[in-house]
């Protein structure tokens, strides 16, 4: 009787890799088994134009197994070998929102292992990929959706460029009680579970806080924020509160601190900086200094005058707008909210 496995009750990686823009997504089964007779299904939905590459790499032999790739019900790709399989094919406009299917099974009498990669376009990550040279990854359980996509492209959009240039990798893994995001440096961040809407786009921002503070920052400025993180003591006036759940993880150490104030800023930067400043006028200015110092890495020239970018989140669902201008510099270097604001959205 022939055995089968629906990929859904096992754990796949699935990752865009340093492809062609055609090419931006891609599910690897790294440990796959196959007794005699035994196959394994994978559904999966393109929702963009682009490439198929199917790759199946065994380290059993000799083996046998047969590759199918289903676009509904008809066939597109059936083929047999052993050791090493790679097969191509094309989505086309009238292939968008329709289910494909790949099976793989093992037709010899032995029990096959290796892994499998299975590479397809899809929405807002084509687009990270082509522009940012990112990878992003998820695993079957924790699927990153388009809506998904298109928030970490608005995300990373609205970020200025050398804030991103360290980013290598994005993987959206299970979901943590005790975790929204993980900053793995230098080059990769991790977000377990998938949050919808504000918090998801809030804790992006906070894990790029992190890829910020490690690769964008002078030693001056890793100086003086110690400084300013030890200064603070156990005080929460001198801490920004955590825009996610209103917590003080500021408090856990610089790092954190750093983190959690600068996705702050771009949380609401008129806000969070009118309440430093209320509580440096009550004489903890701390907080104040802080913000003035995250102000350093947002700012930039235009037409020879030195300007920094003010931000604020939207609350819509599932996706919310990001808001960023463009403003002056007070005399005290904080961004001049009484200038006209021209906001943009991504």
């Amino acid at each position: 009787m022939m055995r089968t496995r629906v990929l859904s009750g096992v754990v796949l990686l699935v990752c865009a890799v340093l492809l062609p823009a055609h090419a931006t997504i891609t599910a690897r089964l790294s440990d796959l088994s196959l007794k005699p007779d035994e196959k394994i299904e994978y559904d999966f939905t393109p929702t963009t134009t682009g490439e198929i590459v199917l790759k199946v790499v065994l380290r059993t032999s000799p083996a046998t197994v047969r590759v199918q790739l289903f676009l509904e019900d008809k066939t597109v790709i059936d083929q047999t070998g052993s050791a090493t399989q790679t097969a191509k094919t094309e989505i086309t406009e009238a292939d968008l929102g329709r289910l494909w299917r790949l099976i793989v099974t093992n037709l010899g009498q032995d029990t096959v292992a290796g892994r499998f990669e299975l590479t397809y376009p899809r929405r807002f990550c084509k687009e990270i990929a082509t522009q940012y040279k990112v990878k992003v990854s998820y695993e079957i359980g924790t699927e990153l959706e388009d809506l998904h996509c298109q928030q970490l492209y608005n995300t990373l959009r609205s970020l200025p460029s050398d804030h991103l240039k360290r980013l290598r990798e994005i993987r959206a893994r299970e979901p943590d009680l005790y975790l929204y995001g993980q900053y793995f440096p230098p080059s990769v961040i991790e977000l377990p579970g998938l949050r919808a809407g504000r918090t998801f786009t809030l804790v992006a921002y906070h894990e790029l806080g992190h890829l910020a503070h490690f690769t964008r920052s002078t030693s001056d400025q890793e100086d003086r924020w110690e400084r300013l993180y030890n200064e603070s003591g156990r005080d929460p006036d001198n801490f920004a509160r955590d825009p996610i759940d209103r917590s003080l993880y500021a408090m856990t150490n610089q790092y954190e601190d750093f983190a959690v104030t600068y996705s702050a800023y771009i949380a609401d930067s008129q806000v969070y900086i009118s309440e430093a400043i209320t509580r440096s006028q009550r004489n903890k200015p701390l907080l104040l200094q802080k913000f003035k110092l995250i102000t350093e890495y947002f700012r930039h020239t235009v037409e020879n005058q030195t300007k920094v970018y003010i931000y604020r989140v939207g609350t819509e669902a599932p996706i919310p707008t990001i808001y960023r201008a463009s403003v002056p510099l007070t005399a005290d270097g904080l961004p001049d909210f009484t200038a006209p604001i021209q906001w943009e959205s991504f």
